[in-house]
């Protein structure tokens, strides 16, 4: 009995991991801001092509929205994730396609993606 239930509950928290991730970039597919608002550290390096810098979460928040607004977004499909082999942080690479262009998200973050882990996210031209 004690095997099954610890089954359940490794079963239960694997999925909901997976769901986080799913989440934030669910999110960020729909251009969603405020659902990405809840991943994300304090202060971020968040990097938009050449510009990249340290800022408060608010402030990266305003600069990733006026972007997606820019953009019609079709698409978007982690094509590659990386993990530490302490499983003290993890990567995830995102190819984002919008109707005129298509771009590189890279996603850093201490842990599993989740409550106030992504340390870092970077835009590029793919």
């Amino acid at each position: 009995m004690k095997h099954i239930i610890y089954f359940v509950i490794l079963f239960i928290s694997s999925q909901t991991f997976g769901q986080t991730e799913a989440n934030f970039f669910n999110a960020l597919k729909s251009g969603d801001i405020a659902s990405m608002e809840p991943f994300m550290e304090d202060n971020i390096d968040f990097c938009l092509f050449e510009d990249q810098q340290i800022m408060s979460k608010k402030a990266a928040l305003n600069k990733f929205k006026t972007f997606l607004n820019s953009q019609k977004i079709l698409s978007v499909d982690v094509i590659h994730k990386g993990t530490a082999k302490n499983k003290s942080s993890q990567y995830k690479v995102a190819k984002l396609t919008t109707s005129t262009d298509t771009f590189r998200v890279f996603v850093y973050s201490s842990g599993e993606i989740g409550n106030k882990t992504v340390k870092e996210i970077r835009i590029d031209k793919f």
